[in-house]
């Protein structure tokens, strides 16, 4: 399942060749999405969790312009903590994955939003590192890491001043994000009845700039 906001880029792009920065890649789905939507030459994908990194290195065998990198952005080399929602079965543990915070109290938010039984907190490290700016121009970067987003804007800012690439961001900190690259003359849109609108306060998943 994919929002209308990403759909809008094949009115964006329409069928040109192009690269993309896929930050928070997951098992790939997105990736999977561009694929089948646009037109990659190149998909950089960067996610430091080692499940879903290990689904990326099998798509990977099916689409070799897949760049994969198993680490999360930041300012700074570090290990991060990061923290996971679980329940129990049977005495089994499931870590529910897609649900990585770095910030516990937004987890537990979320966890009061989307769930009827609470279930239990996991904590863990992942890996952070510097960005490697790429040789090749970026026209597209999506980024979803559940409230980390203001770090990597400020660890990716060289490839924004460089290429200025559309940007797709999960609407945490938005204002915040703003703020650091409307110098860059980024304005920010959402999507509306397949229509690109102006963002002021609405309420949508994702927010593009361009």
């Amino acid at each position: 399942f994919f929002e209308e906001d990403f759909f809008y880029f094949k009115k964006i792009f329409k069928n040109k060749k192009i690269n993309i920065i896929d930050i928070g890649a997951s098992d790939g789905i997105s990736a999977l999405f561009f694929i089948r939507n646009l037109n990659p030459k190149k998909i950089y994908c960067y996610e430091p969790q080692k499940i879903f990194y290990q689904k990326l290195v099998n798509l990977k065998k099916r689409y070799k312009f897949l760049k994969l990198r198993n680490y999360g952005l930041g300012n700074k080399i570090n290990n991060e903590i990061v923290y996971y929602p679980y329940i129990k079965i049977f005495n089994k543990k499931f870590v529910l994955f897609a649900y990585s915070f770095p910030d516990k109290k937004e987890l537990e938010k979320q966890i009061d939003l989307d769930f009827l039984i609470k279930p239990k907190i996991y904590q863990d490290k992942i890996r952070i590192k510097k960005f490697k700016i790429p040789k090749e121009k970026i026209k597209l970067i999506k980024i979803d890491t559940n409230g980390s987003e203001i770090d990597i804007i400020t660890s990716i800012m060289p490839i924004l001043k460089r290429d200025k690439p559309v940007l797709i961001i999960e609407n945490n900190n938005i204002n915040k994000i703003y703020i650091k690259v409307k110098f860059l003359k980024y304005k920010k849109f959402c999507v509306e009845n397949n229509r690109l609108k102006k963002h002021n306060s609405q309420k949508n998943v994702n927010i593009i700039f361009k």
